[in-house]
């Protein structure tokens, strides 16, 4: 796929394989007026003095940041238009409306969280700063970003808003607006370089990969969930787990002891609690991969556009925690044979989108309830806390759910470990997903001997 001139200072795209599936998903909840998927990102920032400055300063500093990121980032200003990925050439009018359309300050919401809930189906990534909180929010559509490039962006963000914070404006170096286009983000398979049409062992790999993750991984235990399939979507909610720091540090301890991941224990203490509310004996779900170290180049140059995929992980009841926590730190690190997978993302991405349809069109399964799992790992490698006298004191980061599958995200900011469940309000009340984050809390301790 690539980029062309479509008309005078218009560029166009196809979707690419990745970010074909990533839409469609995106959309499949439009009937409800909710979008899935979407992603967003929270900051409490403070200024350090000598650069302290009230609300209505930073505001402002903040909306010059957001201008000056869209010369850094154009792929921040890409829409779908016509099932097409479009961009418009920078200009000084289609800057100023960009900016209009995604940055503003919510004055009467006491905290961003509150502001995440109603934003979906957004045309455009959006800006917004929460006055009350002190907090910055990021939100943006999956197709076009991922959680780590969602970091990227907004470690980006806090260094602009430093410069401008001390100097002014026009001091900064000026885009050169007639070559923008060249730095919009390759999809995924460019990126890598994939062949644009199949071959026999593509074609053969995305099979392997569809029967593991449709066919060997079924049936699943999963979580009990109210309503029955007819149920619709309501809001997406979130419940956070933050370790204290000698708790994170002890626990982190506890697994280099034992020659496996943090990432590993805390997916396998989530199986075991998904296991005791269920009758199967097996336990299968997703967890995203970061793709970017397999790819070219800096993380910066992948920062708008989605560079993960999921591979589908399978556990026994009848093994215990410190063999499913040996398996899954071994098939992190490559069961899945990255090479041949990244060779064939074009086919895989197909006919996972082909089989997908499928199965919502036949409604032969009953709908998946297993917590899917995103391990981002070390935040402040993305995510700097400091830029100058610009400092992140918080970090939050989640996903819009609108299906029965929760997210569980799994972070370590300014050394606390966060755990931290995106769900539906439809499918589970706060009391189950609270349940839930203290049964892994709990295992954790009980299996690693810590204190947490």
């Amino acid at each position: 796929m690539v980029w062309a001139k479509a008309r005078s200072g218009t560029w166009t795209d196809d979707f690419d394989g990745a970010e074909k599936v990533f839409y469609s998903m995106s959309q499949a909840f439009k009937r409800y007026h909710r979008e899935h998927g979407s992603v967003y990102a929270i900051c409490r920032i403070r200024i350090a003095h000598p650069l302290s400055t009230g609300p209505e300063t930073l505001s402002e500093k903040l909306r010059q940041a957001w201008t000056w990121l869209r010369c850094d980032f154009p792929a921040l200003t890409v829409f779908e238009e016509g099932g097409r990925k479009t961009y418009l050439e920078a200009n000084a009018a289609n800057i100023e409306t960009w900016v209009n359309d995604t940055f503003w300050v919510d004055d009467e919401a006491d905290a961003a969280r509150d502001v995440v809930a109603d934003l979906h189906l957004r045309r455009l990534p959006c800006l917004v700063f929460v006055p009350r909180s002190f907090e910055v929010l990021f939100h943006c559509s999956h197709w076009r970003i991922d959680a780590l490039g969602a970091c990227t962006v907004l470690d980006r963000l806090f260094d602009i808003l430093f410069e401008l914070a001390r100097t002014k404006p026009e001091s900064l170096q000026p885009p050169r607006w007639e070559l923008e286009h060249e730095h919009l983000s390759a999809s995924l398979e460019d990126a890598y370089g994939c062949a644009p049409m199949p071959t026999p062992s593509t074609e053969a790999k995305a099979e392997d990969v569809r029967r593991r993750n449709f066919d060997l991984s079924y049936p699943s235990a999963g979580l009990s969930y109210q309503g029955d399939q007819s149920t619709s979507p309501g809001k997406s909610q979130c419940q956070t787990v933050a370790l204290e720091r000698d708790a994170s540090e002890q626990l982190i301890r506890a697994c280099k002891a034992r020659g496996f991941s943090v990432t590993a224990a805390v997916h396998a203490a989530s199986a075991a609690s998904v296991l005791a509310d269920s009758d199967c004996d097996n336990y299968s779900t997703v967890v995203s991969v970061n793709l970017r170290p397999l790819l070219p180049g800096g993380a910066s140059a992948y920062a708008c556009g989605t560079y993960v995929t999921g591979i589908t992980h399978s556990l026994r009841r009848s093994d215990n925690f410190e063999t499913w926590c040996r398996q899954l730190t071994s098939g992190y690190r490559g069961d899945w044979d990255p090479a041949a997978y990244m060779d064939a993302l074009r086919s895989i991405y197909r006919v996972h989108g082909e089989t997908l349809a499928s199965m919502a069109a036949s409604g032969a399964r009953p709908p998946a309830s297993n917590v899917t799992v995103s391990s981002l790992g070390v935040i402040d490698k993305y995510l700097r806390p400091v830029h100058g006298a610009v400092e992140v004191e918080t970090f939050h980061l989640g996903s819009a759910i609108m299906g029965r599958q929760p997210t569980l995200y799994i972070w370590t900011f300014r050394g606390r470990l966060t755990l931290s469940v995106d769900y539906n309000e439809a499918y589970y009340s706060v009391h189950q997903v609270s349940a839930l984050l203290d049964s892994i809390r709990n295992c954790l301790g009980r299996e690693l001997g810590v204190l947490i």
